[in-house]
């Protein structure tokens, strides 16, 4: 099976300039408040595919320890970059692992799989194994905090005249990004696979310089497990966990997502 943490590893543009092509979606209005109460009392916490650390300015705070893991090298080296040694969140600690089989020789009393990170494990097995590090690592009152894109809209046919819209453009200056010109990013294809249990959306990114010649393209794909909230309810109950609380957006007026609160049974 295809291995979902692929699309956020390597020398590339949609690594170099993931938090500019997705951190600001508007699915995400309302994100950094709700993990800054979430968080909030906590002496520990603990991110799960952390990525470029996005979250951290949320999730630290003087005298907390906040430790981020992830499978992307390039993507650790970004939030090494932007929050080594930021005593104001608690000053960061960094380390490579995967989800499946990540350990760490201590609990938590919160844990965030945060933007779609648990939705990357595709395999059954995978998922299992993560759910277990998560109870293994959460204190007895911790709880846990999972963000997953609502398994509905996976699953519904895309119109092409839908996906031909999913396209847009990033101005890029030479003060925040070291290049001046244009990034474009589109949407090509959105497909389910494997029996209605995998999403893949396929994009390609080109870089263009101010005059528009192109300097570099790519092409991608994501691929996303569909999941609803009944699989996570069974998927915690079978190491020990319950579902809590459970809300379909960070904002009332959003219902495209899945954010499930996650504490020991």
């Amino acid at each position: 099976m295809t291995d979902g943490s692929e699309f956020f590893k390597g020398r590339n543009l949609r690594v170099g300039f993931y938090d500019l092509l997705f951190g600001r979606a508007s699915n995400l209005i309302g994100e950094l408040e709700f993990y800054r109460g979430f968080t909030a009392g906590a002496g520990s916490v603990l991110e799960a595919a952390c990525g470029s650390g996005r979250l951290f300015p949320a999730l630290g705070a003087p005298g907390r320890l906040l430790v981020g893991f992830d499978a992307s090298l390039e993507l650790l080296s970004q939030a090494q970059a932007h929050y080594h040694g930021n005593a104001g969140l608690g000053r960061p600690l960094l380390c490579a692992q995967r989800m499946e089989d990540f350990g760490f020789g201590r609990r938590f009393e919160r844990i965030v799989v945060g933007y779609y990170g648990f939705s990357y494990v595709l395999d059954p097995e995978g998922r299992r194994n993560f759910m277990q590090r998560i109870a293994d690592h959460l204190t007895p009152d911790g709880q846990a905090v999972l963000h997953l894109p609502d398994a509905d809209l996976l699953r519904r046919p895309v119109p092409q005249s839908e996906i031909d819209a999913q396209r847009g453009s990033l101005m890029l200056t030479k003060e925040a990004s070291g290049f001046s010109g244009r990034l474009a990013y589109q949407t090509t294809e959105n497909r389910v696979v494997e029996n209605g249990t995998v999403h893949i959306t396929a994009l390609t990114f080109s870089l263009l310089d101010e005059s528009g010649a192109v300097l570099r393209e790519e092409e991608a794909a994501m691929h996303y497990a569909i999941l609803d909230r009944q699989d996570i309810e069974t998927l915690a109950a079978s190491v020990g966990l319950r579902l809590v609380a459970s809300r379909s957006g960070f904002t009332e007026e959003n219902e495209s997502e899945l954010i499930v609160t996650l504490a020991h049974a």
